[in-house]
Order: C-alpha cells, then structure tokens, then sequence
C-alpha cells in the first residue's frame, strides 16, 4: 500500500525499462513494489535476462533451469508474440544438465522473433572442460539482429547450415569451433559488425603444417576485430570492410592476407607478439586515407600492394629484419585523387619502415611511381635516407607502363642510391604482356 502511495504515476513505460536493466528474477521480485509493477510484468515484457553464473551445487542448478522453463511458460501465456531480446548467462555440467533441455529453450526464443541473443554457458567442471554445442535452430533464426556467444561449441558442419538474413553483429568469445574453416559468415548477408576473441578450433594439434585458418569472404562486414584467437593463417575478403583489428600471442602464427578487394579499409592494427614467422599481406588499392600499425617483433616478410595518398600513415615495427615487397601502382581511372609524385615526404616515412630489411623489392607498375620515388635534388639534401642500412634494393620496373626518357631513368637511379646507399641496387625492366625479363643491370 505503502508502495502504490509513493509511485502512483510512475508510467508503465519506466517501469518496463527498469526491468530491462536487471535480471528477470529480480524483476520478478521487485513487482511486490506495487499492483501496476505486477501489473505490468503480468502482461508480459518482451525481454528476458537469466544469471546464475556463481558457484552453485547441482540442486540450485536444477532449480535454477526449472525458474527459467516456469518464466518461459509465463511469457507463452501472455501472448506476446515477440521477444526483443533473450540473455541467458549459466554454469553447464553435462552429467547434471540435460542439454535438450537448453535446446527447448532456445526453439522457444526463435520462435518468438527474438532480435537480439545473448549467450554465455560457462563449464562447472573444475578439471575438465564440458561444452555446450549451439543448436542449429539459432543458427537460423531468421529475425536475428545481434548475436553474442561466450563458452559455447559451434558444432561440425553448421556452415553449411547457418542462415541469419537480418544479423548486424556477431561477437563470439572463447568459442571452441568444431566446422573446419569457420565460415559461418558466409550465411548473414547483412552483417557489419564481427569480433572473434579467444576462439579456437578442436583439433589444432593435429591439423597439419597450416591449421584452423579463419576465412572471412564476406561484403556487408565493415567492422573485423580477431583477439587472442589461436589461429595459423586469417585470410579476408571484404570490399566494404573499413576496421581491421587483429591481435594475436598464438606462435604458429603464419599469414595475414587482406585481399585486394578491402579497398574501402581506413584503419588496420595488427599486434603479435610471439609469432615465430609471419606473413603479412596488404591490400592493394585503397582509395581512401588509411591508418595502419603493424607491429609483429617476428616479422619476416610483408607485402604491400597500392599506392598512397598524402595523409596515409603506415607504420611497421619490427625486432628482427625481415624482407619487403613492394607493389606499387596507380590507377588512372581515379579521378579526384591526388598523384602519388606530390607528396614526396609521405613516400619517405612510408619507406622509413623497411630501414632495418635485408631485403626490399620495389615492384613498380606505373610511371606515376616511378616518379614519385624519383626524389627531388633539393628534397634528398634536407632529408636522410630512408634505407640507409638495406643490403640489397631490388627494383622491378614495367617497361611499357613507365616510358621514361634516359634522363628520367638517370634522375632515377640517382634517386635509388640516395634512398639506399649502403645496399647493392638491382634494376630489371620488364615487359608489360609478358613475364619475361627484357633488360637487366645491375648498380
């Protein structure tokens, strides 16, 4: 009574977004505060939150899935037919629990239009590891617009099952995948947002020579963030992707490939740390001003395909010295961008990262470059070398791309001994329709 006299205005609408904010259960309780608080819980809200993460023995688990089956079976009665979004957050034993109980629950939530999942079925078992394998039922949840799993299995061949034409985001967190490849992507042609943080395959150990490698072909996603996953390889391609966010302490890391097709990509951060040997590819044409930092102490050979625009900022950190190749070109379609030669400090910060390689190959498909790293006399005065201490300079030209006049290859070449004075310059000239050598000389 007492409870009614203090809120008697509060709107029902305030009273719905105050149980969103806490768990079902204590939404539950909290209802005693007043009849219109009952009331409104009575005709049924379209969100549900379930938490028993805590230690607990196995009759409070057992109590704990009987509430939730009791709050399940209250929402069917009111009638709604719609569910905003579902969390359900639970320790899982699988001697105690039986799992075809979850998968009911789960066939229930879908079948209300559930938007938004939240799942996180963590093991009770202290020495052994005990997952809980995702139904494919959520997996084909056609309403679906964010999904988040934590602790769970993605259970063999549900890529070849997953269908979520609506998904925006998915983040998965200590996944342990059973579906080699892990393209379950490839089913949500709306997706824009996907992190994978400390995911796994079942069967790294015995894979082979490459191992799980994560495979992203995918062209709605604008947003990939892969943390502490232990992967061998990640291969993308996504031609709407602007962030790739990649971080990684797992050893047998071996490539990074952004395909050619991430031509809209703005930030790329890549960070391993205890990779033995990595390769790294980067896209090759992206039109817009890119932020990338690279910083692999084990680097051993980048690649880089493009061009750069004035405000381009790349930086690489490496302990060790690695090997470079550099495919540089210019698209004269590009209308609207600036030509490469311009920005000449941009060229020599960018080249700056490859001070320590033993090896750079420079791989030069159009005059515009050739003339952009053809420093300017007054330019190389007030400027260091940015390879100063490479031993071999490796420089492949197209001949019929870049038809420069015998005082364009001098200023040239002059221009290779500035950037690396110390190293050994070999320059080839090669044919544009043909992959054969037509002239070579060495400096």
């Amino acid at each position: 009574m007492a409870a009614d006299t203090l809120l008697p205005y509060l709107p029902d609408l305030i009273v719905e977004k105050i149980f969103r904010l806490i768990p079902t259960k204590l939404a539950i309780r909290s209802s005693i505060v007043s009849k219109r608080w009952a009331s409104v819980w009575s005709l049924g809200v379209p969100f549900l939150y379930f938490n028993d993460e805590g230690e607990s023995d196995d009759r409070r688990k057992l109590m704990f899935m009987d509430f939730v089956e009791s709050c399940l079976k209250h929402f069917e009665r009111t009638k709604l037919l719609e569910l905003d979004w579902f969390v359900l957050r639970m320790r899982y034993d699988s001697q105690v629990i039986d799992s075809t109980r979850l998968d009911k629950w789960f066939s229930f939530v879908v079948d209300r239009r559930v938007k938004e999942l939240y799942i996180s079925i963590r093991s009770s078992v202290a020495k052994e590891t005990t997952y809980y394998g995702i139904p494919h039922t959520i997996l084909n949840a056609q309403y679906l617009t964010h999904l988040n799993l934590q602790n769970v299995k993605i259970p063999e061949r549900s890529n070849d099952l997953i269908n979520l034409p609506l998904l925006k985001t998915m983040t998965l967190s200590a996944v342990l995948f059973d579906c080699l490849g892990v393209p379950l992507w490839e089913g949500c042609p709306s997706i824009e947002h996907l992190s994978l943080v400390s995911c796994s395959y079942n069967s790294l150990g015995i894979m082979g020579t490459w191992g799980w490698q994560i495979l992203v072909n995918n062209s709605s996603l604008k947003f990939l963030h892969v943390i502490y996953c232990k992967c061998k390889g990640i291969y993308i391609e996504a031609k709407n992707l602007e962030s790739f966010v990649f971080i990684s302490v797992f050893p047998q890391l071996c490539g990074i490939w952004l395909s050619d097709e991430c031509v809209k990509l703005k930030n790329i951060s890549v960070y391993a740390h205890l990779s033995e040997q990595t390769w790294l590819s980067m896209p090759g044409k992206c039109p817009h001003n890119l932020k990338a930092v690279i910083d692999i102490p084990s680097l051993r050979h980048l690649g880089y395909r493009g061009y750069l625009l004035p405000k381009d900022v790349i930086s690489v950190k490496a302990l060790q010295r690695f090997n470079a190749c550099l495919m540089l070109n210019w698209d004269d379609d590009d209308q609207g961008l600036e030509p490469p030669r311009t920005h000449f400090p941009t060229w020599r910060n960018f080249l700056l990262n490859f001070s320590c390689c033993n090896v750079v190959e420079l791989d030069i498909h159009h005059d515009a470059v050739a003339r952009a790293l053809t420093f300017p006399e007054n330019f190389r005065k007030t400027s260091s070398p940015p390879l100063l201490i490479v031993k071999d300079l490796r420089v492949s030209i197209v001949r019929l791309r870049c038809p420069q006049t015998m005082a364009g290859i001098s200023a040239f070449t002059d221009s290779l001994r500035w950037m690396a004075p110390n190293a050994r310059i070999t320059l080839h000239y090669w044919n544009y329709y043909s992959d054969s050598e037509s002239l070579g000389e060495d400096e």
